[in-house]
């Protein structure tokens, strides 16, 4: 739509942000007898490089056992490692004595890449993958009240299918992010389920929670409860169920004229879960959740039945000192980063985030491509992780896609922010993506699904994707890739989505320094990319390659560089070495890894502006006269009388330009 503002307020609407900035804290749980049921483990481990046979007996104390930080990368703490060669953690801790009678658990929210636990000599379990959440049941091995001793053994892959450490020059191996201890009743919650389907006008919704126990009670009942933002009540018709026979249970709810959710209204509403036993209260969790619906209808991408376009960039977990591993403080700051530059949408490149991320992500506004940790399944691969590259049509490797991709989509659904699944970055097709279409389908058939590279796969197959994933189209929008073919940043059988494009710069080193200028004219490019992307029949948007610097600076002093680490490949030949052991793929970001603002910043928050100026020039001006400029409303839910200005102001709306 189009309205008219005085000229002297209009830019004062490209600060889009104004919400006070705060942390996101977990939500609690709480559970019957139990002081504290999710006691943080964080801190302080040891560790020991080189571990002996054996090592995780109870008792053994042979070994090398350094201190180290948890969660944190080894490498960036000065210890060395070598891929495929295990090295171990170890940490005592204490049961708390009300954990008697319930069911204990380790949780680890990513350990990079293959792991092996043991408590108290036994084992536990095993896990592939780094960047999803993952539990251990070792209720049969511990004593409530006593001491038990946790030891795990981590290996940095070179089969890994993620690839991170080949793309990150250099072995991110380790405890990433938070390990906690868990204590649940004996019948508990496996995971729960939240949907929200819209009416046919969108003005009320369907509320389904669903969810299953891990084993069956005959008298078990869960019930619901619902606050709006203003912490008022929401009346539910069904507030509870039994479970059923098969442990499992479903409530459904009409909810009358909610505050729909949706990247510039992120209204968010706190739903409880309770667990009840005999009529006894023995679990409850509370969880934020926002009514939103995600379709496809034709090549549009609709949120709660409105089109929507994506502005955005494609951010990764890295910081100089700590490398792969994120903080709730630096989370914060990204997305508050991402909101001033007027995005609504950042792509988790190329693993799923942290829980803690997402929940700022729901608070904040911002639509989330969130992707598996599956990448450069293709020839893209640096010397020595080659053998992953073709994993796609391997059945061995079958079980490492839906394993991760199970954790990622059940742990992560209930966010409103989450709107596309990408099931894999750059890859070829084969079986293992088909299989892991088929898998979200099934048991999340709410969101849309993403695979870039789609052209590869053959016309005789069905498609694993309900979206197009493009990479880096020229400033006219035709790009050909794999056989499919975009024109001026549209397609007309679906959506399209060029989630990486408008590269920053960083290679043109000596473009560069002969003329800084060059930085400006990438944001005229991007300013030119995004103006026919918004007009575009089918043009769903696009996300900055990338968010933030990639670069890594490990201790001095630490051996390999170069060897074993801080390689290129044949595909790395524009990258330009750093001095001393700082590595990675460059200064891709339009803001540092110190989280400062470069050049591209203010050129990225001009170009996606969601107010476009459509007259920059006045003539004829009378003193005292009110000034009328045309102004482009590039919101996608937004009314321009929505907008917050010092004085109130008058806003004529008149249909779009285009």
């Amino acid at each position: 739509m189009k309205s008219y503002l005085p000229v002297f307020f209009v830019l004062l609407l490209f600060f889009s942000c104004n919400k006070p900035a705060q942390l996101i804290r977990p939500e609690g749980i709480y559970v019957a007898g139990v002081t504290d049921p999710m006691v943080k483990l964080n801190g302080i481990w040891e560790i020991d490089t080189k571990p002996e046979a054996e090592f995780w007996e109870q008792g053994n104390a042979s070994g090398d056992w350094e201190e180290v930080q948890v969660p944190g990368e080894v490498m960036m703490q000065g210890f060395y490692i070598e891929s495929n060669e295990p090295f171990a953690y170890r940490k005592a801790i204490d049961i708390p004595g009300d954990y008697a009678g319930k069911k204990i658990y380790l949780q680890f929210d990513g350990v990079y890449g293959y792991a092996r636990l043991w408590v108290n000599g036994n084992f536990i379990r095993e896990h592939h993958g780094g960047f999803t959440r993952w539990k251990g049941d070792i209720t049969p091995h511990v004593k409530p009240g006593e001491q038990a001793t946790i030891v795990l053994e981590v290996t940095d892959r070179t089969d890994d299918i993620s690839y991170a450490s080949g793309y990150a020059k250099h072995q991110i191996g380790g405890i990433l992010r938070d390990v906690t201890l868990l204590a649940l009743p004996q019948h508990h919650l496996d995971h729960f389920e939240v949907r929200t389907e819209m009416d046919e006008t969108y003005e009320n919704a369907v509320l389904t929670v669903s969810g299953t126990l891990i084993s069956d009670h005959p008298n078990a009942k869960v019930s619901l409860e619902l606050w709006d933002k203003k912490d008022g009540t929401v009346s539910m018709e069904n507030g509870s169920t039994a479970i059923g026979a098969d442990a499992s249970f479903t409530i459904r709810n009409t909810i009358i004229h909610p505050e729909k959710w949706d990247a510039e209204h992120p209204n968010l509403y706190t739903l409880s879960i309770a667990l009840h036993e005999d009529g006894e209260l023995i679990w409850s969790k509370k969880e934020k959740i926002g009514f939103r619906e995600v379709q496809v209808d034709g090549n549009r991408f609709l949120v709660n039945g409105q089109p929507v376009k994506l502005r955005g960039a494609c951010r990764h977990d890295v910081h100089p000192e700590l490398g792969r591993v994120s903080t709730p403080e630096y989370e914060l700051q990204d997305v508050l980063l991402a909101k001033e530059a007027n995005m609504n949408y950042i792509r988790t490149s190329h693993y799923p985030p942290s829980e803690n991320f997402l929940k700022l992500c729901d608070e904040y506004g911002l639509y989330v491509e969130e992707e598996t940790a599956v990448c450069f399944i293709i020839n893209y691969r640096i010397p020595g992780y080659e053998e992953a590259a073709k994993s796609h049509s391997d059945p061995a490797y079958t079980s490492r896609y839906l394993s991760q991709l199970e954790e990622m989509v059940v742990d992560h659904r209930n966010h409103p922010s989450v709107v596309i699944w990408s099931i894999g970055n750059e890859s070829t097709y084969g079986p293992n993506f088909q299989k892991s279409y088929d898998w979200i389908k099934e048991n999340d058939p709410t969101r849309p699904v993403m695979l870039s590279y789609p052209g590869s796969t053959p016309d005789s197959l069905p498609q694993p994707y309900n979206i197009l994933s493009m990479h880096y189209p020229p400033v006219s929008g035709d790009l050909t890739q794999f056989g499919l073919t975009t024109e001026a940043f549209g397609y007309e059988a679906m959506p399209v989505i060029f989630d990486e494009w408008a590269h920053v710069p960083c290679y043109n080193n000596a473009t560069i320094k002969e003329d800084p200028n060059i930085r400006d004219f990438w944001g005229r490019s991007l300013d030119s990319m995004w103006i026919r992307t918004f007009a575009a029949s089918g043009g769903l948007g696009g996300a900055i390659w990338g968010m933030i610097d990639e670069t890594f600076m490990l201790p001095a002093e630490l051996e390999g560089l170069g060897q074993t680490w801080g390689r290129t490949g044949k595909n790395d030949a524009t990258i330009v070495g750093y001095e001393g052991p700082a590595v990675g793929y460059g200064e891709w970001g339009i803001i540092d890894t110190w989280r400062r603002k470069k050049p591209e910043f203010w050129n990225t928050k001009k170009a996606y502006s969601p107010i476009r100026i459509m007259q920059t020039q006045l003539t004829g001006y009378q003193a005292g006269d009110p000034i009328r400029i045309p102004v482009y409303n590039r919101f996608d839910h937004t009314n321009l009388s929505e907008s917050k200005l010092p004085i109130p102001i008058k806003a004529i709306q008149t249909p779009c330009p285009v």
